[in-house]
């Protein structure tokens, strides 16, 4: 499914560049005023989160036209669906949240790592963008 395909690739984008934001802002001081007001906003990320963990597990179960089952979506599917939990998990423990112990060691994981799951995700949805095709991506 070509939409789903679509939803990936831009969902992940916008959610590797909102993770990565302090990273983006300490390499590249101009484009990282611009994304600041974006990559503060609790609500929105919240829900940037929500997306790209459904966009993921969408991803999983629905193939493009031509694809192979799961594997040639994996890449992109478990970058958005870390990136997309990293930021719902985020969320709650902001918001004070008490977690489970295993789910408490879980986003201690996830939140601990999220610029590199912003990088994935940026990298996954424009290699997925640029290489279609490909068997892995």
């Amino acid at each position: 499914m070509y939409q789903i395909y679509y939803l990936s690739v831009t969902v992940n984008l916008i959610v590797g560049i909102a993770l990565s934001a302090k990273l983006i802002e300490s390499k590249f001081p101009a484009v990282g005023k611009m994304i600041d007001a974006f990559a503060e906003n609790g609500v929105l990320r919240l829900w940037l989160g929500i997306l790209a963990t459904a966009v993921g597990v969408l991803k999983l179960l629905l193939v493009t036209d031509g694809d192979m089952r799961i594997v040639g979506d994996l890449f992109p599917a478990l970058a958005g669906i870390f990136a997309g939990l990293s930021l719902v998990l985020e969320h709650y423990r902001e918001k004070g949240a008490v977690f489970a112990p295993m789910v408490s060691r879980a986003a201690d994981f996830l939140i601990g790592y999220k610029p590199l799951w912003g990088i994935l995700a940026f990298a996954a949805a424009v290699l997925h963008f640029l290489f279609h095709g490909a068997l892995f991506l």
